[in-house]
């Protein structure tokens, strides 16, 4: 029985192994350039989120329960601090879905946020990627827990945000990563 299945299959495993074999390679010769697209990526979003900053200072610090955080502070040319970006995930609907959030100096409210990957249902759970649902972070306090709401104003600043129509999981998640970055990084500025 093992010799007949070895007989019948030995061109699909050896075209898995020779297959195998050409991505790892493919991706031992492009893991530099991923990695420096990932980067570049980033920066970019900083320098949106953060658009008065002149130049970003890697940073880590460690929580009161030993979580080291890694984050980035934007300075004008004086050295003062203009705001925090933080990099975070958390589960969403499908998949990962992985955020660059900004607050301002004193950690009181959200600058904005940028989605950097996201594998959200396609014409429903994506839209975490449009203006229309990003913006609504923009100004939002970091005192009080962020809500979804299933109607509302999207234009103002508030606690509430509006909730992506068919993607209320989507929203919902989106915003809980929020709301741990901001305990976090209000932790973490705190010290």
């Amino acid at each position: 029985m093992i010799i007949n299945f070895l007989k019948d299959s030995w061109l699909v495993m050896l075209a898995s192994l020779v297959f195998g074999l050409l991505v790892a390679g493919v991706h031992g010769q492009l893991k530099d350039r991923i990695a420096q697209n990932a980067q570049d990526k980033l920066n970019d979003k900083l320098h949106v989120l953060l658009s008065d900053a002149d130049s970003f200072d890697s940073q880590t610090a460690t929580t009161d329960t030993g979580e080291e955080i890694k984050f980035s502070v934007g300075k004008d040319n004086t050295g003062k601090v203009l705001g925090y970006a933080f990099k975070t995930s958390g589960g969403g609907f499908a998949d990962n879905i992985e955020l660059l959030i900004a607050f301002n100096p004193d950690i009181t409210s959200v600058k904005g946020m940028a989605v950097l990957k996201s594998n959200e249902t396609p014409g429903f759970g994506d839209k975490i990627k449009e203006d229309e649902f990003k913006n609504q972070f923009g100004g939002c306090p970091a005192q009080d827990k962020l809500v979804v709401v299933l109607t509302g104003d999207r234009s103002k600043a508030d606690r509430e945000i509006v909730a992506i129509t068919g993607a209320t999981i989507s929203s919902d998640a989106v915003t809980q990563i929020v709301n741990r970055a901001i305990l976090k990084m209000r932790a973490v500025v705190k010290k």
